[in-house]
């Protein structure tokens, strides 16, 4: 039998007791919840090495009001009646979209926020846990597909003004049954493939920062509207007189 010198078992324990006392206490956050009384979301996503980063900022307001911007793009929403499209440079002709396909982009652009958090819950489920001192927390994640299992690393945090901070990155996919031997008389190698195309590339990630702040009242109403055009009939100088032809209150 080994026998351990007093001295370094003491020490071992003082070691372990000192990473016990340091290590930072969790709470478990509901993202749906989080999200849905978020006052902003900013998604960022890489869809891979060597792409661009797309970003997705949404404000909420206090009246219904939503804002949500994107490169040289981007929508509102005034008191849930009246939205309005930010035309961007290179693409003037949705200011002469017919009026169903403004109000589908407008809708569409306004859960894209929504559908960043939906995709990072497909790795971390309905909860995650924060570190309470704001440090980084890191663990594992999986997903199954129909030929193996794709696996992922998830970094959520407590930003200093009190932003929850959630990214998953994928790290790899795996295939857990054998593909088709040269002498099989039936393959499923091609619809493997055509599968494994479709998910999200090594090295992808998806970040979400939920801001949970209190919301502002509404959009500034002396908020210009030169640039943009509305998803109904009429259209307004300002968010002001917007807001007032759609009957929002004040």
């Amino acid at each position: 039998m080994t026998h351990t010198p007093p001295r370094i078992a003491l020490a071992a324990a003082l070691l372990a007791l000192s990473g016990a006392a340091t290590a930072a206490s969790l709470s478990t956050v509901s993202l749906n919840k989080a999200a849905s009384d978020a006052a902003s979301i900013d998604v960022q996503h890489l869809p891979g090495k060597g792409a661009e980063i797309a970003r997705m900022q949404t404000q909420h307001f206090a009246d219904g009001d939503q804002l949500t911007t994107w490169a040289d793009g981007g929508v509102m929403m005034l008191c849930r009646k009246v939205g309005y499209i930010k035309v961007p440079a290179d693409k003037p002709e949705v200011a002469t979209l017919p009026l169903e396909q403004r109000q589908m982009l407008v809708y569409a652009a306004m859960m894209g926020s929504v559908g960043g958090v939906v995709q990072v819950m497909q790795w971390t489920g309905e909860n995650v846990e924060v570190a309470d001192d704001g440090s980084e927390t890191t663990r594992s994640a999986e997903s199954k597909w129909a030929y193996g299992v794709e696996r992922a690393e998830v970094t959520t945090q407590r930003m200093p003004d009190g932003a929850l901070r959630v990214r998953a990155r994928k790290i790899a996919t795996e295939e857990s049954t054998p593909r088709s031997g040269p002498d099989a008389s039936f393959s499923t190698d091609a619809d493997r493939d055509a599968r494994m195309a479709e998910l999200p590339a090594v090295g992808s990630w998806m970040e979400v920062l939920i801001g949970t702040q209190p919301k502002a009242a509404r959009i500034d109403p002396a908020f210009s509207l030169a640039g943009w055009v509305s998803s109904g009939d009429g259209h307004a100088a300002t968010v002001g007189e917007a807001r007032a032809a759609a009957g929002c209150k004040d």
